[in-house]
């Protein structure tokens, strides 16, 4: 399975209202006259001014598929025309998902750290072992992928929960436990160090 995800940056984050209605509007055609499995969310405590649209292939001919439809949806292409003004940069990823993060839901939280390349083969394996211990002490599930393209050395963590609620308490969990805080010691020299960023995404559609 692949995971596209596209990050659009408003031009100003008072545009962002009016951007995610053109985001809703564009996201509900392609999903409904293409089969697609689109959504869209935005950051909580990250940067206000970012919508992230991500979409799910069995294959990367899936993918291609769709992306040659859009070419010739004329009505796709307007509404991204009249819509190009709200935006001032994006850009596109897609991910090789090892390990799917389930049925997404109202908040996804995304960890991502660079691999060591000598490691790769390594570094994979412990993130799917990660996933399954975090998964064992909170009960959710949690996801793998790694970078097709763009920077190759990327590899995230993938969750999804109701709110924020329970996402804090999955937190308290995690932070309880020495399972867990063992994790960081065993993955010493697999990732580069000062590349461990996390972000919470809320859906916005669809």
């Amino acid at each position: 399975m692949y995971v596209t995800s596209r990050m659009l940056t408003t031009t100003s984050a008072a545009d962002m209202p009016q951007a995610v209605g053109l985001i809703n509007f564009i996201i509900n055609h392609i999903n409904s006259t293409h089969g697609a499995e689109l959504g869209a969310a935005t950051m909580i405590g990250g940067d206000p001014s970012v919508i992230g649209i991500n979409g799910r292939y069995e294959t990367l001919a899936d993918y291609q598929k769709l992306a040659m439809a859009l070419q010739a949806d004329t009505e796709f292409q307007s509404v991204v025309q009249l819509g190009s003004h709200l935006f001032a940069d994006l850009q596109d990823t897609i991910w090789n998902v090892r390990i799917p993060a389930g049925e997404p839901q109202a908040i996804t939280t995304i960890t991502s750290v660079n691999v060591n390349l000598p490691r790769v083969g390594e570094a994979v394996t412990f993130a799917a072992e990660a996933a399954a211990t975090i998964g064992s002490i909170t009960g959710s599930t949690v996801g793998v992928a790694t970078a097709v393209t763009g920077d190759r050395t990327r590899l995230l963590w993938a969750g999804h929960g109701a709110d924020l609620a329970e996402l804090e308490a999955n937190t308290a969990e995690l932070e309880a436990s020495e399972e867990y805080l063992d994790l960081f010691k065993r993955s010493e020299g697999l990732f580069i160090p000062g590349h461990f960023d996390q972000s919470i995404w809320m859906r916005v559609s669809p």
